[in-house]
């Protein structure tokens, strides 16, 4: 649950670390691209897969929704909203890495002209 967790905050705050070390942006890119195929194509997410592997040796029935489903739908965001928090999610992340490679453009041209 724990691992599960910190993944899943680190899509949106991977940006901001990857803002400060940049040798993080493969990690960052390859964790977005998971949730982003598991969100698109529907596989589950190998954090999901193994959360319900430990749920049924432990006896539990595992949530047919997975991880999101059992803890943050309903807490984090209303029940049906999934879908609007990963868009927000996904634009968020696009965004600012839109802005990081302006940035980085923008310090190439100016150190290449003084």
């Amino acid at each position: 649950m724990v691992g599960h967790l910190a993944y899943l905050a680190f899509l949106p705050v991977g940006v901001l670390l990857v803002a400060r070390r940049p040798h993080l942006a493969p990690l960052h890119l390859a964790a977005v691209a998971v949730a982003l195929a598991s969100v698109t194509v529907g596989f589950d997410c190998p954090l999901t897969t193994w959360e319900q592997t430990l749920r049924r040796r432990g006896g539990q029935h595992p949530d047919p929704g997975g991880f999101v489903n059992h803890y943050v739908t309903g807490g984090a965001f209303p029940h049906g909203a999934d879908h609007v928090a990963q868009i927000a999610v996904a634009v968020l992340i696009a965004a600012a890495y839109l802005r990081l490679a302006h940035r980085s453009r923008t310090r190439r041209r100016t150190s290449a002209s003084v």
